[in-house]
């Protein structure tokens, strides 16, 4: 299980926010940069962006609950959303700090 916690967030995977100011939403992972993630958040269909030990931590104390690798089909419709929000609030693709 530890193996498995190491190697995410994955993109295309779903997680489950079961804590804190997210509590029941689900997000997609969509991409990283050096020390951020970003995810398309359902049902809110907002950009999230958690810090990477942030999100570790996350996982670590079962405040984010890894669900599932989402269908193609389905993570393509997310991807869409996720790019248009990025387009309509000029987000940058790769945000640093």
């Amino acid at each position: 299980m530890m193996f498995f916690k190491k190697t995410h967030p994955k993109k295309g995977y779903v997680y489950a926010i079961t804590g804190g100011k997210y509590l029941g939403e689900l997000f997609v992972f969509m991409e990283n940069n050096d020390n951020q993630n970003f995810f398309l958040s359902l049902p809110e269909m907002k950009i999230r962006t958690v810090p990477c030990d942030k999100f570790k931590f996350g996982l670590d104390n079962k405040i984010i609950d890894i669900v599932e690798r989402l269908p193609r089909k389905v993570f393509n419709v997310c991807n869409v959303q996720y790019n248009k929000n990025l387009i309509d609030h000029r987000i940058p693709q790769s945000v640093s700090k």
